[in-house]
C-alpha cells in the first residue's frame, strides 16, 4: 500500500504543476478576452477540450470520469478568467 500511496504522490505532484502551467495561461486568455470583448464561456471550444482528452485515454471506460474533472477543471478556469 505505500509505494501506491508514494506512486499517487509523485503524480499528484506533476498534476498540480501541470494545473498551475495551465491556470498561468487561462489568465492570459482571460487578459485577451477583456481587452477583445469575448465571452468567458465557449461552449463549442469545452466540447473539443473534453472530446479530445476522452480519445486520448487508452481505457475509455474512464470517458465519463475524464469529462467530470475536465468540466471541473474548466469550470475553475472560467472563474480565472473573470
Amino acid at each position: 500500500m505505500e509505494e501506491y500511496r508514494k506512486e499517487i504522490n509523485s503524480i499528484d505532484d506533476e498534476l498540480v504543476k501541470l494545473l498551475e502551467r495551465r491556470f498561468n495561461v487561462v489568465l492570459k486568455i482571460g487578459q485577451y478576452k477583456k481587452e477583445h470583448d469575448l465571452p468567458v464561456y465557449d461552449e463549442t471550444r469545452e466540447k473539443m477540450v473534453i472530446e479530445n482528452c476522452v480519445s486520448k485515454l487508452e481505457n475509455k471506460n474512464y470517458s465519463r470520469h475524464i469529462e467530470d474533472v475536465y468540466h471541473q477543471i474548466m469550470d475553475t478556469c472560467k472563474d480565472l478568467e473573470k
